[in-house]
Parts: C-alpha cells; sequence; structure tokens
C-alpha cells in the first residue's frame, strides 16, 4: 500500500511541483524498493500511484507507450490537460479487455506544468465504481487562506497525513498566509520513520521518492538521504545507490539541506 503526495512549492518567488511517495509494493510481503513515481519521454508531467500493481503497472506502460510513438504529445506540443484526458481514456480503453470484471482498487496523482495557461496541474485519478470507469478531479488551491496552498494526499492515512501537515503549518506559523515549502515530504518522511520502529503505519514503507517538475518543462528526480533502522543510505526513487556514481541533488527530508547539487545544478 502507499501514501503519495503532491503539491505546489514556492522559493521565494520560483514555484515548482514536487510528488512524494513512500517506497513499499506488498505481495506475500512487503518490498520497500520499489518505483511508484512514474517519468516518461515527455519531461513536464510525471505520474504516481496508490493501490493494486497489477492494475497500475501495465496502465503506466501503456501510457509511456503512447508518448514514445507520438511526436506531438512527446514533444510537448500537446497541452498537458488534454494529454491528462488521453490518459483517461488509455485506462478507460484498458478496461474494455479485461476477461473477468475485478473493481481497480487503485488511484494515481498526475501533475504537470501547463505552458499554455502558466500554471502548474494535478489531478487525481480515481476509479466510479457506479460509472464502471475512470475519472479525473483537479485539485484546487485552498479556500480561506491568504497564501498558495494546493496540496493532495492519496492512498493510506491520508487523515493523518492531512492532520499533521495542517499541525506543522500551524508551528510554522503559515497555515492562514504563505504557501507550502516542504511540509509535504516531511510529514511522508516522519510516517515513515515512526514506521521502523512500530506497526501503526505498517501499510507504507521503505524511503521517500520525490520528484520536481519546473517552468522550464523538465522534471529532477531527487535523491533521499535516508536511514533504515541503523543503515545510512542514499535512495534515488526508492533504490539504493553509490553516491560516487550518482548525479542527482541529494536531499535529507528532515533537514531540509541539499548536497551534490554542483554535479547538477
Amino acid at each position: 500500500m502507499t501514501l503519495c503526495t503532491a503539491w505546489l512549492r514556492k522559493n521565494k518567488d520560483a514555484e515548482e511541483l514536487l510528488i512524494a511517495t513512500d517506497s513499499r509494493l506488498r505481495s506475500f510481503g512487503s518490498w520497500d524498493c520499489n518505483p511508484k513515481i512514474f517519468t516518461f519521454s515527455r519531461t513536464d508531467c510525471a505520474m504516481c500511484f496508490a493501490g493494486d500493481t497489477t492494475f497500475a503497472y501495465p496502465m503506466l506502460i501503456q501510457i509511456k507507450n503512447t508518448i514514445d510513438t507520438n511526436p506531438k504529445i512527446k514533444s510537448r506540443f500537446q497541452r498537458i490537460g488534454v494529454f491528462k484526458g488521453l490518459v483517461v481514456k488509455i485506462m478507460n480503453d484498458m478496461l474494455k479487455y479485461k476477461s473477468d470484471y475485478e473493481l481497480p482498487e487503485i488511484e494515481f496523482l498526475f501533475a504537470g506544468y501547463n505552458w499554455e495557461k502558466s500554471e502548474f496541474k494535478i489531478w487525481k485519478i480515481v476509479y466510479q465504481k457506479g460509472d464502471k470507469k475512470f475519472t479525473s478531479h483537479q485539485i484546487k488551491f485552498w479556500r480561506g487562506v491568504s497564501g498558495d496552498k494546493k496540496v493532495v494526499f492519496i492512498g493510506d492515512y491520508v487523515g493523518e497525513a492531512k492532520k499533521r501537515l495542517i499541525e506543522k503549518l500551524k508551528e510554522n506559523e503559515n497555515l492562514m498566509e504563505g504557501s507550502l515549502n516542504f511540509e509535504p515530504l516531511q510529514v511522508l518522511s516522519e510516517m515513515l520513520l515512526e514506521g521502523q520502529t512500530d506497526d501503526k503505519f505498517s501499510d507504507i514503507g521503505g524511503s521517500p521518492q520525490l520528484i520536481k517538475i519546473y517552468k522550464h518543462l523538465n522534471r529532477v528526480p531527487i535523491a533521499i538521504d535516508w536511514k533504515e533502522k541503523e543503515d545510512l543510505r542514499i535512495t534515488l526513487l526508492g533504490r539504493p545507490v553509490a553516491e560516487r556514481s550518482l548525479l542527482n541533488p541529494i536531499l535529507n527530508p528532515f533537514t531540509l539541506k541539499y548536497r551534490n547539487t554542483n554535479k547538477f545544478f
């Protein structure tokens, strides 16, 4: 199972879109180094999922294949909102070729930059049991606050994650105004760390995965400094990697300090 989040981050006058998730997949046991955020040859967007992997992986691969074989999509000439509609259509078309009827217990987050409107977009894609199809729902800015806060969680422990995010924003005195920084990532990381020592969050695990999407229509996977019990490691999209061969920037999700940036930034 999974806890995923996507949010709009503001750093002074700059904006960027972030997607983060845990790294655990379950079958007969837990497997804590698996990709849950997917990037494509179209570099202005990314997707993640929470739920049944047997539905998620085939759909994500067919979306990838569609991008690779269509020059207008791959070049980002097709606007992100139009492409999002095609993503949902691919999912629904694939369901027509499934021989037995099984409800897809799965959610997706699809996010990217809309060059036509000059704004970041986040959609939650869910299966509607009554209509027997996937539908998309755009994530809006928070109402009733003066700042620009746009964030969503999907998967397990969503209520707990939202509660912790609000508490963290109160501590930072930016609940009613201002914007988000790395608070959603910190919430996810704290819950993953607590899950190492008790069963409170046993459905999520592994290290956080993180991707940034920029206004220049590119995205960068961010490596994570992580401690798995007594084992210190660097992970990239959930997989332990050696620092000497890593070009990606490395972020500590608790101190929010970067390193290895001279190789990339």
